[in-house]
């Protein structure tokens, strides 16, 4: 295992999410089959809403679905399997109530339990083999990845049905004990509010504040949710299905579990007229209300998925999986390799190894199960397992598409920043990480999101330190509209030392608890700041085993003398004296870099030999082969453990490790695998094996502790005669236990040669049932040394920590090219796009693709004439420091994928399942939407809009385009004044020439990302349209610059709801081009979209304008464009009421421009005279001398 490995005192279940659900192919063309991967997948809300809220462009065939589930914890898998079934079953629609309370309740009425007794023991004989389940009802809705899986998930199904056969006693203490793990929940909550649903509001979160802690006491005191309707059965009987978990019988269900967590609670509270903060009952039953009617909603879009199908046919299939999900991401890569019985440990405290399915998995499978995936969602698993860890493991099977997307997400804040955590997470500088893994967050590219965690902010400004913070990323590669003919598409090349010095930084990060005086600085801080510190200080992910694969990883992208890298590495390693501890790892980084295929120039057989010859250790004396690599054994007696077990247990999350001594020497060992149970051993010398019986009783049982770990056969010779133990990691949250172990924190040692406990072993050991080699490492590929396309170099900065420059080596080849760069040709760069740029040498011309976006009106070039060939030098532009630009079309991205058009940062709705809102004519219970749409402002932007348009600054075009979208929204919401407009033209005042029209036909919630949508129509502007609107249009200025914005985001609009099929003609593939005719800017007769979904389902509008203007329209979703909370300072003061209207046009709400107030009543102010008049009707009602 790569992770570190903590000690299993106390493990969490999480029978239901702690998210709002999410459209899993939000990201994906409507035409493209989903294979989903969900990592620490938790309850299937994300499935049952995707299958509800999935745009297709066939009414009749839904997209295919293929989602892969992993979690550690199969009682999970479980619960979901068996809603399934129920939803797979007859007259499932009739039963939704009752499976409602199967699934949400803790306690339940009789009805309900008898209905999950009598599906368990329906399920519980398919679970005794893979060919029974097969052979089962169920087989083509889910299936099971491997036979471990089905077990684990069975002897779950047989737990509960055991709960039936319990006598009056039994029943008695499983209620008590049942009861008793709810009533520690509430002592732990207390009085207090419980704001952790709060974030499942999205917008509305401050309406919910009161009702959300209110709900979750009442469900954590009843064990059920409360709707508000009389409950005419009790429910007093414990939920057999929140009863056993991987923590076995005892009560483990997490703290924070809350039913209405995973569903979009904004929804029933939009229209209610709610003010903020409303503490009434009826908001708590709404709250209920919503979710259990989505809940029926969403099951109801999944039944004909999933009844009257076979397994071909199916359009939703779900593979359970039950294991670690480093471990199951490695095994998925191995496949592609024909490896389906792997040597990976399937998870931290479990001995057996990850075997697939043949079946589902082998080369020759009839219907093979997807290895790579166009979408892999990893919920919060970075919190949990490491940002680099998980990245590392994922990105090799994330499918080379334009539009796959990776998900991570985050809820424990890390760093002094909450909003900033992720720039922790990634160990590193952002884009020079990006570069290296292949991946980048969109919206560090584009500079917004469409995606809103206001609720965050708003959550953090009421509490006094942040205990958690959303944050959710979407990752794509980095050769985003340029595809290439090889998985590793870019030949990316860095000089040994840079990229050695770039890979030390990221080491230093990756260990910084090592440093010590980093440690200590903790006691400068407030007292919140230090319980924090000490509570995160036992959250580590890293092994020098986690550095070893990263590198694997970057090794199959990167070009370089690698050699010479990891001597450099090593070297940098040694010298280093700010690990303080950092030393004790050596012997083991050394042995991680060996097993993932490095070498290091010492390291030799010679060299072994030599040792040996020198030293004659006993361990090795008589051994007629020393391999490079052993494993060592240690058995810690049961005793042993028993001693300071409630200690640990008490402790938090020790990490434990192993340690070998010798002397004055200390090597430390965090790459550990570790179980219960009993180790049988036969053999001699380096014949020796070893198997584990485990005892799945774990730390409940009796049997010893067996830990093993690899080590260097160098590092035992130099340690002969010396100690391995076994010992706690010193963190700040583990101090207290010095007073029991000592400084050492040592559990328990023993000489290497005392057989009693320690074993040295060519291989470690497994359990009866693995055959597979265990000590065959799987190591990604190395870079092909043939070169793909044109060679990109990386030029690092002084300190190697920030890309300075990328450099493009171009052989001219073609005839003419070359004749006119030795005749002496101009040589001029051209850019094309964010990552593009065109080289001309004269009439020849070049397409460069770099990694990353660059900056080509600063290029500088390296002419070879002789020697036929061209370097492009550009700047990298991808930076945090965020300022204002005039030229920003470039952030709007799309590229082909297949003939289709793909998003960047802009993700996709289905607006028809997007609920409509009518807002409240009370002001107070309005201002949850005002707010919302006041948070698209940065705070760098807000204080930009309130002032004055400064001469000679450059003017921030994203600001200006942002202020058209609020004037649009408070205007079409009608938030900030009395009137609501629906009709808008967008208008250059340069050219006094509008160049499109938006109609509004209604204001929805995108529930799935906490915000707004408004459901509208593009048109091309003309006389004969205006001719035909009903209102009085407002036009919105905007000049050249936002015109050309404009430009390339309203083609964006239209694909994110697209429902209908691109034509062979489609103008966008004629022209290779979205949108069409860049650089048009507001020019009328150059329609920047396509015309494939003009007149297309614009029923509302023949009613309400006709079908000459219905035919030339286009339905299109406008939403907010937010800023990036980790590149900007978000939010709003939330003392202090929404940014006053007197800075801003009172006609058409342009601000950020000069303003003129009127002469009468010096209140109201616009921004030109035309406006003025325009606003009098209105304006006049108000308009009192001063």
């Amino acid at each position: 295992m790569s992770h570190l490995v903590y000690w299993p005192g106390r493990i969490f279940f999480y029978p239901l999410g702690n998210t709002s659900a999410i459209c899993l192919t939000e990201d994906l063309p409507p035409e493209h089959k989903a294979d989903v991967l969900l990592l620490g997948c938790g309850d299937p809300r994300h499935i049952l809403y995707t299958a509800y809220a999935d745009a297709s462009i066939s009414s009749v065939e839904p997209r295919k679905l293929d989602v892969t589930c992993c979690d550690v914890d199969a009682a999970v898998l479980a619960r979901n399997t068996l809603l399934f079934t129920f939803l797979a079953d007859d007259g499932a629609e009739d039963r939704l109530s009752s499976i409602w309370n199967v699934f949400y309740h803790m306690m339940l009425d009789d009805g309900s339990l008898s209905l999950l007794i009598e599906q368990c023991r329906k399920l519980a004989p398919l679970a005794e083999s893979l060919e029974s389940w097969r052979q089962g009802p169920y087989a083509h809705v889910v299936t099971m990845c491997n036979s471990g899986t089905l077990s684990e998930i069975g002897r779950f199904w047989k737990l509960w049905l055991g709960t039936s056969n319990f006598n009056a006693k039994q029943a008695k203490r499983f209620k008590e004990n049942f009861q008793d793990g709810m009533k520690n929940v509430r002592k732990r909550t207390g009085e207090g509010i419980v704001t952790t649903s709060m974030r499942s509001a999205g917008p509305l979160a401050p309406v919910t504040l009161f009702a959300v802690s209110e709900q979750f006491k009442h469900f954590w005191m009843t064990g059920v949710t409360d709707d508000g309707l009389p409950a005419v059965i009790p429910a007093d009987k414990p939920n057999p299905t929140f009863a056993f978990s991987l923590f076995g019988d005892e009560f483990a269900v997490h703290y924070g579990t809350d039913p209405v967590s995973g569903f979009h609670l904004a929804e029933a509270l939009a229209s209610s007229g709610l003010e903020l903060c409303n503490q009434s009952a009826s908001a708590i039953h709404k709250l209920v209300q919503a979710a259990r009617q989505q809940f029926s909603t969403w099951c109801k879009a999944v039944i004909p998925r999933v009844q009257n199908s076979s397994a071909s046919s199916a359009s939703l299939t779900v593979r359970m999986y039950a294991g670690e999900a480093l471990a199951f991401c490695q095994a998925l890569h191995s496949v592609n390799t024909s490896v389906t019985h792997t040597p990976i440990f399937t998870a931290p405290w479990r001995r057996s190894v990850v075997q697939l399915d043949d079946t589902s998995y082998s080369p020759s499978a009839p219907s093979p199960a997807p290895t790579s995936f166009n979408v892999i969602e990893t919920s919060n698993l970075l919190d949990h397992l490491g940002f680099l860890n998980l990245l590392s493991v994922t990105i090799p099977l994330l499918s080379d598409s334009p539009s796959s997307t990776l998900y991570t997400e985050a809820l424990l804040p890390a760093g002094d920043s909450p909003a900033q955590g992720i720039l922790d997470h990634v160990c590193g500088d952002l884009s020079t990480i990006s570069l290296l893994l292949g991946v980048v967050p969109s919206a560090y590219v584009s500079r917004f999101t469409t995606r809103s965690n206001t609720s965050e902010t708003m959550m953090l400004a009421l509490a006094d330190s942040a205990h958690q913070y959303h944050e959710r990323l979407a990752w794509k590669h980095i050769n985003f509209g340029h595809p290439s003919n090889s998985v590793h598409e870019a030949d990316v090349s860095f000089t040994a030392p840079q990229l050695a010095g770039a890979l030390f930084d990221i080491y230093l990060k990756m260990f910084s608890d090592e440093d010590l005086r980093k440690r200590m600085a903790f006691m400068s801080l407030g007292k919140s700041q230090v319980q924090r510190k000490i509570q995160s200080s036992g959250l580590l992910h890293y092994s020098r085993r986690s550095f070893a694969l990263l590198l694997a990883y970057i090794r199959t992208r990167v070009r370089c003398d690698w050699n010479r890298v990891i001597d450099d590495l090593e070297a940098l390693i040694l010298q280093d004296n700010t690990l303080l501890t950092g030393s004790n790892f050596y012997q083991e980084l050394v042995c991680q870099l060996h097993l993932a295929g490095f070498h290091l120039s010492w390291f030799t057989p010679a060299a072994i030999q030599e040792f040996l010859s020198q030293e004659d250790p006993p361990i090795f004396r008589s051994w007629t082969m020393v391999p490079k690599v052993v494993t060592v054994v240690l058995v810690v007696p049961r005793h042993v453990i028993a001693k300071v077990q409630s200690d640990l247990s008490g402790a938090g999350t020790p990490i434990l490790q192993c340690e070998i001594r010798a002397d004055f020497k200390h090597n430390a060992f965090a790459c550990i695998s570790a179980s219960f149970g009993k180790l049988e051993v036969s053999g001699q010398d380096e014949n020796k094996v070893a198997v584990i019986i485990e005892d799945r009783a774990g730390i409940n049982g009796a049997s010893p502790l067996i830990v093993s770990f690899p080590v260097l056969s160098t590092s035992l010779i130099l340690a002969s005669g010396g100690t391995v133990g076994l010992a706690v990691r010193s963190t700040l949250a583990t101090a207290m236990l010095t007073q029991k172990l000592g400084l050492e924190m040592c559990l328990f040692k023993a000489l290497l040669t005392d057989e009693r406990y320690a074993h040295v072993l060519t291989r470690a050991p497994t359990t009866k049932n693995d055959t597979v080699d265990s000590d065959r490492q799987l190591v990604p590929p190395q870079l092909d040394a043939k070169s793909q396309g044109h060679p990109v170099h990386v030029e690092m900065n002084k300190s190697n920590t920030q890309i300075q420059s990328l450099t493009a080596h171009v052989d001219i080849t073609d005839p003419v090219g070359q004749a006119s760069l030795t005749g002496g040709c101009a040589v001029t760069v051209e850019q094309l796009s964010m990552n593009a740029a065109k080289l001309h040498v004269d009439q020849y011309q070049h397409t460069i693709s770099f990694p990353l976006p660059v900056d080509a009106t600063n290029v500088k070039l390296r002419i070879a004439r002789k020697s036929k060939f061209v370097e492009v030098i550009v700047p990298m532009t991808l930076t945090l420091n965020v300022k204002e630009e005039s030229n920003v079309a470039g952030n709007f991205r799309t590229a082909f994928d297949g003939g289709i058009p793909t998003l960047w940062s802009v993700h996709r709705v289905n607006l028809d399942r997007c609920p409509s809102f009518k807002p409240s004519r009370s002001r107070k219970a309005f201002e949850w939407l005002e707010r919302h749409i006041e948070f698209i402002f940065s705070q760098r932007e807000r204080r930009l809009r309130a002032q004055s348009t400064i001469p000679g600054s450059i003017p921030d075009t994203f600001m200006n385009l942002k202020d058209s979208l609020y004037t649009f929204f408070i205007t079409a919401t009608g938030t900030q004044g009395p009137t609501t407009r629906t009709e808008f033209a967008l208008l250059n005042p340069e050219e006094n020439r509008c160049y499109a029209t938006i109609l509004v036909t209604d204001v929805r919630l995108d529930i799935g990302s906490h915000t707004v949508v408004a459901d509208s129509w593009i048109v091309p502007w003309s006389n004969d349209i205006q001719n035909k609107l009903k209102g009085e249009i407002l036009c919105i200025k905007t000049d050249a610059q936002e015109s050309e914005a404009w430009r390339h985001l309203l083609p964006l609009l239209i694909e994110r709801c697209r429902t209908w099929k691109h034509k062979p003609g489609c103008e966008y593939l004629v022209q290779n081009s979205v949108p069409l005719y860049p650089g048009a800017g507001s020019d009328t007769k150059k329609l920047p979209w396509c015309s494939c979904g003009m007149g297309i389902g614009t029923e509302v509008l023949r009613e309400r304008y006709g079908s000459v203007l219905a035919k030339c329209a286009t339905r299109a979703a406008i939403g907010p464009l937010f800023p990036v909370s980790y590149m900007e300072k978000v939010g709003l003061s939330m003392d202090g009421p929404p940014e006053p209207t007197c800075n801003r046009c009172m006609a058409c709400g342009k601000g950020g421009v000069p303003l003129s107030a009127c002469a009468r009543c010096k209140r109201a102010k616009y921004c030109s005279k035309n406006c003025q008049v325009k606003d009098w009707k209105t304006h006049k009602m108000s308009c009192v001398s001063e």
